[in-house]
């Protein structure tokens, strides 16, 4: 660091002010008695702002209290005065050598009374701390030096001078030479200077360093009350230097009157001698990272008692762990702290008092003194109490940056637009990647890392949920749980520790690989208005404490028990498929779990293991004849017969084209594909594939060609038994008081709620899927304000039941059904569970079992119109069959050439409301085309194959030579049109075709990419899909991966892709008579699909982050 940068804040050569990649609405929401608008921030108070540096602070205290101990050690003890004294003489040497004001000075030196001295002096000196492990491998060491510029080095002897190459070298000993007798007059800096540079690990193995002020550390040692040592407590150094935890430890002692004793490492890693420690020393105060918190709060739980604080973090805390202490008595401060060092050692801490028997994670709490907490959602809005957001940290904590990284900093640190929440205007926040939740108290709950949520085989997957539960088995002690292989083959690992000796025997080789169970449809997106679960978790799973005592009860070995126990616990796509049991979890140097060695262990046993045993060969023709698919596909030389298709490196494409070519080397029927794609995702294994496929050549031979579809769609489309209408009394006025919206919390959701009340509906109940009242209500807000809707305007208007469409009576009690039959006028049906890979079978219980229940809702205790939201996808069948027009009035016909699960539903569910319809109910039926962003601001709901494709476009430059209709019609509009017809229109049986009157063609999205600057070049549709399917092999996540099927997959009665059968020329035309009446009744305009359109959705999802920045 040059002298010209002493004085402010931001790293040479980056911007002052970063652009933020997604920065969210600096209007915070207003709270309201409903709970639809609350606050997404909490803040820190302090007593007041210090307009000083930590070198000021000592001095003043070591002129206070002079004769105080400052440092202890074995065999030691230093005065403030003596510690100020031999600070000055190391300012005075470091000057004297040619340090410069503001220049980084590394320290080599492991903790010592020395190695304190020379921090203080560096500071003194007007320069920049920089601690550097002498334990690191050379190679980091080097990297570091180089990296800070350093030419001055504090190092003791035993560093070669080839590790220093050519720096100055400044001796510790020589540093306290007993000269000059008198201080030394420090150089002035600014509280907002650089203090320290901390290197922390990067996520591409490159050490980054975070350039740490002298206001951000004091807020922590000084101002904040419940993490200040008092004058005369005894504070433990247990940190490595490097780590930033060791600075609050430093000068929250020194700062404040108090004394620091230095112990020993291996002191500190034995729990009996750290336990004698505390008492022979009369300790008050102590830091413990989480690993060594929990290796000691099991072994001796009371021995944190006779402590004033007790500071543990670093890592999730152990709730097993934690209640131990609390049990045992716990300090007169148990505390949590947590933060980033791009915030300053702490950015929350939360005062543990109690802890619930089913708790599974410890809150990280509030935040600290002059510091700012938001909670972001995924879109750059606030999330609602409750929902889960990045956590974004603002005021004097946020450290300058990333050294001689702009393009780093600018990404992470970005400028502060919830300054009406907190922040000073012009101040930046730090983006902490970490998934957070604020309850309604100001607490903060943390969820783990948004790095540390994998996607596998199409689920989302938290890791640190994973870890959560498996603790909470009796018999385990830790958990480590990360992700092992690589492509498609990559599959969940655990290691586990415990204390139980039968838990220990063998544990080396202690494996199990869980069932493959529930794999079928992982792919594709799963909404019931909003993100619903995957199919897998057990519905009866019992209270925590019946778990336990399941796993208790259970034999075999620990890994059978604990993965029961997870079976129970857990969607089957979060049971690790590789599990093992190790003595102790290896820690970091920062006492972090050091989870990339365990899993690499776990992949080197496996590697061993594969050379071992290559497997049973494949047995019999059938099996021989299906391996021999599966190496041509997968390009392997061997396929034992126990192989596992995705193990060997299958992908969903794979997967498609293998079903594809065994059907034909089998002589099955066309409609046995998705059937053979399903059956290798249920059972991935090449002896059970096989087995399924001659059972369905078995079947196929016995029905003969042309077998009936297994859904008989005629029959599921019956409506359910109504009573006789006419005797019911008629429904509530033409304009209804009180609307049951079903899918509230989608994305269109949210916008009928918001047309409803401005259309004069008083009360809109809307079926949220929540555990409660209160996190129903939180979850609709959370997604209104998402989907850009103000909750807090529509105050008082909204309520929130929750229940869940597969249900029998929409998962409502006898009493919340018979009230709502009552009290609705009309009901609005948006819900679904959508999902482009999920059977028929899958995906019916709430689709059609969810529309069924609606209609037996509109006809109980009196008669409510029903305005069902179904899809234009319904009639991609008439395309496939050759019809090239489909009216409003045209009955619905084709179900068997939908191709694929969801419209299927949703044609029956159509067809059943049509024919209740018929029975006397009254009825209006939407069907939209590509429901899109809002007109206005473009906020869009990206969770959607259109979302998806135009990222792709951008990502892989190119685009299908195909003529795919871009038919997309605003939600706002489509809200507004649904709205008017509920509200002004009788419900008479009308179908309406919600298309936009002028569409475009993907070309016309392809020209804009361009105009944005992205190069994307169109190529026939063979090599289109294969970029796609190599872009999602190198990202198995990426949003088009589930999609891939819809590509390649044949569509029933067609030789076209499923997703071609949509395209201009196979889609039949659909007029829009109904809608157009309806749109013009309201005075309502469709905006054309043109450049003004495209370019506002792309701008937006270029702001949010959603597409990458065009190459340059």
């Amino acid at each position: 660091m040059s002298p010209e940068h002493t004085r402010h804040t931001p790293i040479p050569g980056e911007p002052t002010a970063a652009p933020a990649p997604s920065a969210p609405s600096a209007r915070p929401p207003a709270a309201d008695a409903d709970g639809l608008g609350r606050p997404h921030a909490a803040a820190g108070g302090r007593e007041r702002r210090r307009d000083t540096t930590l070198s000021e602070l000592f001095e003043a205290q070591a002129r206070k209290t002079p004769d105080a101990p400052a440092l202890t050690w074995h065999g030691g003890r230093w005065s403030y005065a003596e510690l100020r004294l031999r600070a000055h003489r190391a300012a005075h040497r470091l000057r004297e050598r040619g340090v410069r004001e503001g220049e980084a000075v590394a320290l080599l030196v492991p903790r010592s009374p020395e190695a304190v001295a020379a921090v203080l002096g560096v500071l003194h000196a007007g320069a920049v701390f920089l601690p550097v492990d002498p334990s690191h491998p050379a190679t980091r060491v080097r990297h570091v030096l180089g990296d800070a510029s350093v030419r001055h080095v504090v190092a003791g002897a035993d560093v070669p001078d080839a590790l220093l190459h050519g720096r100055q070298r400044h001796a510790p000993a020589d540093l306290a030479h007993e000269w000059p007798p008198a201080p030394v007059d420090a150089r002035r800096r600014a509280p907002e200077d650089p203090a320290y540079i901390i290197y922390t690990s990067g996520s591409t193995g490159r050490p980054k360093g975070v350039v740490c002020t002298h206001r951000g550390l004091l807020r922590v040692a000084v101002d904040t009350p419940e993490l200040r040592p008092d004058p005369g407590d005894r504070v433990l150094a247990t940190t490595n230097p490097t780590f930033d935890v060791s600075c609050w430890e430093l000068f929250g002692t020194l700062l404040n009157g108090a004394c620091l004793h230095l112990a020993d490492t291996g002191t500190l890693l034995s729990t009996d001698a750290l336990a004698e420690l505390l008492e022979e020393r009369r300790i008050t105060t102590m830091w413990l990272s989480a690993g060594l918190f929990h290796q000691h709060a099991r072994a001796r739980p009371g021995m944190f008692a006779p402590l004033r604080r007790l500071v543990a973090g670093g890592d999730t805390l152990n709730p097993s762990a934690v209640r131990a202490v609390l049990r045992h008595g716990r300090p007169g401060r148990f505390l949590n702290g947590y933060g980033p060092t791009e915030n300053t050692v702490f950015s929350t801490v939360h005062r543990i008092e109690r802890l619930a028997a089913d708790a599974a994670s410890v809150p990280i709490g509030r935040p600290v003194a002059g510091t700012v907490a938001h909670v972001v959602g995924p879109d750059g809005e606030p999330a609602a109490p409750g929902e889960r957001g990045e956590l974004w940290l603002g005021g004097d904590g946020v450290a300058a940056g990333y050294l001689g990284d702009a393009e780093k900093t600018a990404r992470h640190f970005v400028p502060d637009r919830f300054a009406g929440a907190g922040g000073p205007a012009g101040s930046r926040l730090y983006r902490t990647g970490d998934v957070v939740s604020l309850r309604e108290d100001g607490v903060l709950e943390f969820h783990g890392r948004r790095d540390r949520q994998v996607k596998l085989r199409g689920y989302r997957v938290e890791l640190d949920e994973v870890e959560a539960a498996l603790t909470e088995h009796p018999e385990v002690t830790g958990a480590a749980v990360g992700v092992i292989g690589e492509g498609a083959g990559r599959r969940l690992a655990a290691v586990v520790t415990t204390d139980t000796p039968a838990g220990h025997a063998g544990h080396a080789e202690q494996t199990e690989h869980a069932e493959h169970a529930g794999r079928a449809g992982r792919a594709g997106r799963a909404e019931q208005g909003e993100r619903t679960e995957q199919a897998g978790r057990a519905e009866q799973a019992g209270p925590a404490e019946e778990a336990r005592r399941a796993g208790r009860a259970e034999g075999g070995a620990l890994p059978d028990r604990v993965r029961a126990y997870a079976r129970d616990t857990l969607p089957a796509h979060m049971v690790p498929a590789r599990l093992a049991v190790a003595g102790e979890l290896p820690l970091t140097s920062s006492g972090k779990t050091d989870r990339r060695r365990l899993l690499h262990l776990l992949e080197r046993q496996d590697d061993r293991r594969a050379g071992r045993d290559s497997g049973p060969a494949p047995a019999g023709r059938d099996e021989r004849r299906t391996a021999a698919v599966w190496r041509r596909a997968l390009d392997v030389d061997e396929v034992p017969a126990d192989a596992d298709f995705f193990a060997l490196g299958g992908t969903s494409l794979r997967a498609t084209q293998v079903a594809a070519a065994v059907r034909r080397l089998f002589g099955l029927p066309p409609e046995r594909g998705r059937e053979l794609v399903r059956a290798l995702l249920d059972d991935p294994t090449l002896e059970s594939f096989t087995r399924r496929v001659r059972e369905m050549e078995a079947e196929g031979h016995t029905a003969g060609p042309g077998a009936q579809p297994a859904v008989d769609f005629a029959r599921e489309a019956a409506p359910p038994d109504l009573p006789r209408l006419g005797a019911l009394a008629a429904g509530g006025p033409r304009t209804p008081r009180t609307v049951f919206l079903t899918g509230a919390t989608g994305f269109l959701g949210v916008h009928l709620i918001d047309q409803l009340v401005r259309r004069g509906v008083r009360r809109v109940h809307c079926l949220v899927r929540a555990g409660g009242e209160a996190q129903a209500m939180s979850r609709l807000a959370s997604r209104m304000r998402r989907h850009g809707v103000d909750p807090a305007a529509l105050a008082g208007r909204v309520t929130a039941l929750p229940g869940d469409l597969a249900r029998p009576r929409l998962g409502l009690g006898e009493e919340a059904w018979d009230r709502l039959a009552a009290e609705a006028d009309h009901i609005v049906h948006a819900g679904a569970h959508v999902n482009f890979a999920y059977p028929y079978a899958a995906l019916a219980p709430a689709n059609v079992g969810g529309t069924r229940a609606v209609l037996e809702l509109a006809a109980h205790v009196r008669v409510k119109p029903v305005h069902h939201v179904s899809t234009i996808g319904v009639l991609a069948g008439f395309g496939t069959a050759g019809e090239r027009q489909v009216t409003e009035r045209t009955p619905l016909a084709h179900p068997e050439r939908l191709s694929m699960g969801y419209p299927e539903t949703k044609w029956v569910a159509e067809r059943m409301v049509a024919a209740a319809g018929g029975r006397g109910l009254p009825t209006t039926i939407h069907r939209p085309h590509e429901i899109t962003g809002t007109s206005d601001r473009g906020v869009w709901n990206t969770d959607t194959m259109m979302c998806a494709l135009l990222r792709t476009l951008a990502e892989t430059g190119t685009a299908p030579g195909v003529e795919l209709p871009l038919d997309f019609v605003p939600v706002d509009h489509v809200a507004a049109v649904i709205g008017h017809v509920v509200t002004r229109e009788e419900p008479d049986g009308r179908v309406l075709h919600l298309t936009n009157p002028r569409p475009a063609r993907l070309s016309s999205a392809v020209e804009r990419l361009r105009h944005r600057g992205y190069p994307v070049r169109t190529v026939p549709y063979e090599d289109w899909v294969a970029a796609v399917d190599a872009l999602a092999a190198e990202d198995p996540g990426h949003p088009m991966a589930p999609y891939l099927p819809l590509l390649v997959e044949t569509a029933r009665g067609s030789a076209l892709p499923v997703l071609r059968t949509y395209e201009a020329d196979t889609f039949p035309a659909v007029d829009r008579t109904h809608a157009e009446r309806a749109a013009a009744a309201g005075s309502l305009t469709c905006p054309p699909v043109d450049a003004a359109l495209l370019d506002l959705y792309l701008g937006r999802l270029a702001e949010i982050g959603y597409l990458p920045p065009p190459p340059d």
